[in-house]
């Protein structure tokens, strides 16, 4: 099946009427991947407690658990987070504990593709392409999103300045990567739509102007200056949908974290879960938004392989 998913957190916003002749999934795929994500999950979940690490929900994930329960219902994703130094550790312990049946894509760990600022856990035998890594290396599988959790300055203006930075980076990173994985699908798409025909004006020519230098380089590159080692009782997620400043929190408002069932399963979310989705989403966060403003993905191409055949993907 050929089609394509854009996501917001790249600025092209999708529509009805520059999505034609994409694929956008049935409710019955919809619904298989929801299962297998949530198997994926629960595979990470374990792995996080036996090696004593922590992993939230956030984002869309923690908004979908407590609004619905679960996900998001037109939603088909599972955003995650952890503090920076279990970030680290999982990295260190996922080839022995779950190499054999993901593949971990992530800046600055050694023999992995990077295809995001964040780490990105995929599911072996399947297929999840996104139309702006159609012709990207590495594995396009299933996903899961990692984003850590790094320390911040405590001054507001601080924050702000530090964040300007760190978001710029971010920016031409993932810009220089889009111009190394341009194509001729991607150009047509945007087209249709003037806001994304600016923005990717933009970033095809902020790609040229650091050309010199490897995708890989920029991403690892922003990686490290995202990281603060200073404790200052004030955290951030830099890759977060609200960027580095507009995510930032005390740290007691995530630490302890609190616990929350998410399609049934036992999961953690930031402690003061209402100040953490107030701050990204808006006071009226419980409000759901009208139908038609809500997000809608489309694929260049789905495969859930041996998975989608499953009733239950428990058995896995």
């Amino acid at each position: 099946r050929r089609a394509a998913m854009i996501s917001s957190r790249k600025a092209m916003a999708v529509s009805e009427e520059n999505a034609e002749g994409l694929y956008e999934p049935t409710a019955d795929e919809m619904a298989r991947m929801k299962r297998v994500m949530l198997m994926m999950y629960r595979d990470v979940a374990r792995v996080c407690r036996e090696n004593g690490l922590t992993l939230m929900l956030g984002g869309g994930s923690a908004l979908g658990t407590v609004r619905h329960g679960g996900y998001i219902p037109w939603d088909d994703d599972i955003d995650l987070m952890m503090p920076r130094a279990d970030y680290e550790a999982f990295k260190r312990v996922f080839p022995q504990a779950l190499g054999e049946k993901y593949v971990l894509q992530a800046p600055n760990t050694p023999g992995c593709e990077i295809s995001n600022t964040f780490m990105k856990i995929i599911l072996r035998g399947t297929e999840r392409l996104e139309l702006q890594k159609l012709n990207a290396p590495g594995a396009h599988g299933l996903w899961l999103d990692v984003f850590p959790i790094d320390n911040a300055p405590a001054s507001a203006a601080a924050r702000a300045v530090r964040g300007f930075f760190i978001d710029a980076l971010n920016y031409l990173a993932v810009s220089n990567y889009l111009r190394t994985f341009d194509s001729a699908a991607l150009r047509e798409y945007v087209s249709a739509a003037p806001a994304a025909k600016r923005n990717y004006r933009l970033r095809m020519a902020l790609g040229a102007l650091t050309a010199f230098l490897p995708y890989r380089t920029l991403y690892n590159l922003f990686d490290r200056a995202a990281q603060m080692k200073k404790n200052t009782g004030w955290i951030t997620v830099p890759t977060g949908i609200r960027h580095y400043a507009g995510e930032a929190h005390r740290a007691s408002a995530y630490f302890p974290p609190s616990e929350w069932k998410f399609e049934g399963e036992m999961v953690l979310l930031p402690g003061d879960a209402h100040e953490y989705l107030s701050q990204l989403y808006g006071p009226d966060y419980m409000t759901p938004p009208p139908e038609g403003r809500r997000e809608r993905h489309y694929y260049v191409a789905l495969d859930l392989g041996a998975y989608g055949n499953e009733a239950d993907d428990e058995k896995r």
